[in-house]
């Protein structure tokens, strides 16, 4: 299991429910030419792709669109792109604490509340009507090595921020569009510290039983973990749960920075990814673009391989291209050059 998805984890630990306009989609400007942060961490712009960097460019920018779906919480056992279950495990877990019936009922405040274990936080708000959620409601939380005891100390401050709602959000069918601010927020275990600032807002929308939606978006949210910097910019997408058959469909794009890599790319969906919940994905097509036009991607094969390619030079034609296991694509652990690379050269003009 790679760092980022222990992001969504901790953050589903204390967020059971909880955009931005961008320059282009990818569909429209796959060059980098609109949208995207510009380069993100140090300004270098976009990546000049090749077989040396190409497997953690597209490695971090899935890590970037993964956790940018899962930040709502909303989904019970989301876990795109999660096949340990612990971040369906956690946002299971967050639905039964409440944490979205406090975010409406929390006082103007500050009101210091202490954590089950140890530790603090502070809640503060204007709230209109604190025996439910109205549209300006304001509520922010801030934690002082707050530890409800499910493995998490937590610091730092999230901010909820209700732009608009239709329906009750205590009931299983409403319309709630939010967004959250979060400043120098931290949750740490014993062996992992996770950092995350930025903003995200979500609209999610539960008055289809047959089909849940959530779309999200935002302008700028940067996650440091394990000595790894991840911004992510201009970014959006629409996170489908479909009760029925215990199925996600992911449409994302935006642009992702990593300390891993020289510059940036811009990244987006192909095709639809398409999983079950707490599985791993069935169907889909993810691509980043680098400089010059410069494209890889990845593709499900199976539920199980997936195949990793690169057209470095625009030509049209992917030059490398190599399956691993999604396991082996999460951890990093096959380079893109290896055994089962495939080799295709350009056509001569």
């Amino acid at each position: 299991m790679d760092h980022r998805f222990t992001l969504t984890a901790a953050l589903a630990l204390i967020l059971a429910g909880c955009g931005s306009d961008t320059d282009c989609s990818i569909a429209s400007c796959p060059d980098g030419s609109g949208g995207g942060i510009g380069g993100g961490v140090g300004g270098t712009g976009l990546a000049t792709l090749d077989e040396n960097n190409t497997l953690a460019a597209i490695r971090e920018a899935w890590f970037a669109a993964a956790t940018t779906a899962e930040l709502p919480g909303f989904v019970v056992a989301t876990g795109i792109g999660d096949t340990s279950g612990g971040v369906a495990t956690a946002i299971d877990a967050a639905a039964k604490t409440g944490f979205r019936n406090r975010v409406s009922l929390a006082p103007f405040g500050p009101t210091v509340y202490n954590c089950p274990v140890s530790g603090q936080f502070t809640a503060s708000g204007d709230v209109e009507d604190p025996n439910t959620v109205t549209a300006g409601d304001t509520t922010t939380y801030e934690s002082t090595s707050c530890d409800s005891g499910t493995g998490y100390t937590v610091d730092g401050s999230i901010t909820i921020a209700i732009n608009s709602i239709d329906g009750d959000p205590n009931s299983s069918s409403y319309l709630q569009d939010q967004t959250m601010t979060f400043t120098d927020w931290t949750a740490a275990t014993a062996t992992l510290t996770t950092n995350l600032a930025g903003d995200h807002t979500a609209a999610i929308d539960t008055r289809n039983a047959a089909e849940f939606y959530t779309i999200f978006a935002g302008n700028s949210l940067v996650i440091v973990e394990q000595g790894i910097t991840l911004s992510v910019g201009s970014y959006s997408g629409l996170l489908t749960d479909l009760p029925a058959s215990n199925s996600l469909l992911l449409d994302a794009d935006g642009n992702a920075n990593s300390s891993l890599i020289i510059g940036s790319v811009n990244y987006g969906m192909l095709e639809t990814f398409v999983q079950t919940v707490g599985g791993s994905p069935t169907d889909g097509i993810f691509e980043i673009f680098g400089l010059n036009g410069g494209t890889a991607r990845f593709a499900i094969v199976t539920d199980t391989i997936v195949r990793v390619q690169l057209d470095a030079n625009a030509s049209g034609n992917y030059e490398i291209s190599t399956d691993m296991t999604w396991d082996e694509f999460l951890a990093g652990s096959v380079p893109l050059i290896s055994a089962n690379t495939v080799y295709t050269p350009d056509e001569p003009e």
